[in-house]
């Protein structure tokens, strides 16, 4: 794979992952959007794990390039959501339990009451578990747009590198 063809993977995942987190946050801030700290760290965690799912599907794409067909493009779209689904879950995990905690840099100490009150962790759990539940319902049901443009670009990308000579 060229680096060009893994900066386009990775620059359309993450903006996938925006797209995608975008709909739920408006429908939480449904009377008045504010961007909160919390709210760009999740968009951040939305659009790197989305990057890299797109990463590791058009790598498995590109090894397998000789497969054609919808069962095989829509095998690299699930493969991109469950990747990118679970990476963003454990990211919103840790960080909606950070948060809840009331961590912050003027106050470390809070970060204990992570260990002291467990009810922390299973409020973030739930929040994540909405998180890989929503990625993967809607990535599976995307699976064919995904995996067609990333099979797509991974395809153009290999032709392109075997049409162009290297030089030595």
């Amino acid at each position: 794979m060229t680096t060009n063809v893994r900066n386009l993977l990775f620059l359309l995942g993450a903006l996938w992952g925006l797209l995608l987190a975008a709909l739920p946050a408006v429908l939480a801030f449904d009377d008045r959007f504010v961007l909160s700290p919390f709210l760009v760290a999740a968009f951040a965690c939305a659009g790197l794990s989305s990057a890299v799912g797109a990463l590791v599907a058009g790598r498995r794409a590109a090894a397998s390039s000789a497969r054609r067909g919808l069962l095989a493009v829509c095998g690299v779209g699930v493969l991109q959501c469950s990747v990118s689904g679970t990476l963003a879950a454990l990211s919103i995990w840790l960080a909606l339990a950070i948060t809840i905690s009331g961590f912050s840099v003027g106050s470390p100490g809070e970060i204990l009451d992570l260990l002291w009150r467990p009810e922390i962790f299973v409020e973030s759990a739930i929040a994540a578990v909405a998180v890989l539940a929503y990625a993967l319902i809607v990535g599976t049901l995307l699976s064919p747009v995904v995996g067609a443009v990333l099979c797509r670009l991974v395809r153009r990308g290999s032709s392109a590198r075997r049409a162009a000579p290297e030089l030595r």
